[in-house]
């Protein structure tokens, strides 16, 4: 069984203490880079503090919806890393609060193009279902889709 993900304070001076999240990823493991949107999300709504263990849930949402990256572009994009990502079994499941939480962040960011559809259907498929529709979530073009329809119903 692959060790569920965790965070991971950086220690290395030229980091500046980053955040990051430690998880499986192919063969290996490695550790993302959080959006500061993540961070605020993970440590000053729900509290994780590092070393905590992550619900494998929140960790590929967050890939999928691009708050959680590799950093440098090894040529995948979000939908391609949240395919070779490995910790779903075991771990920590997520809390009632972790699901509200992470559909309030889901309905309020931008969701790479390539990675709606498998971002819709992993919220049909899980619990997060509970706490958000999956037909809220939206990626730049339909933001903006949106917003013209309300500018022309001005």
């Amino acid at each position: 069984m692959t060790k569920p993900p965790h965070l991971y304070r950086d220690p290395e001076p030229e980091n500046r203490d980053d955040l990051r999240l430690d998880i499986a990823v192919g063969s290996g493991r490695r550790r993302l880079e959080l959006s500061d949107r993540v961070v605020s999300l993970l440590v000053d709504d729900l509290e994780y503090e590092p070393p905590e263990v992550v619900p494998f849930l929140l960790a590929r949402a967050f890939v999928l919806a691009g708050g959680a990256t590799l950093g440098e572009r090894d040529g995948n994009g979000e939908r391609d890393l949240s395919w070779r990502l490995g910790g779903a079994d075991g771990g920590r499941e997520p809390t009632t609060t972790d699901l509200e939480r992470l559909a309030s962040y889901l309905e309020a960011v931008e969701v790479p193009s390539r990675s709606l559809k498998p971002l819709r259907e992993l919220v049909r498929s899980t619990r997060l279902s509970e706490a958000c529709d999956p037909e809220d979530l939206q990626d730049r073009s339909e933001r903006v889709n949106r917003l013209r329809d309300i500018a022309t119903d001005l």
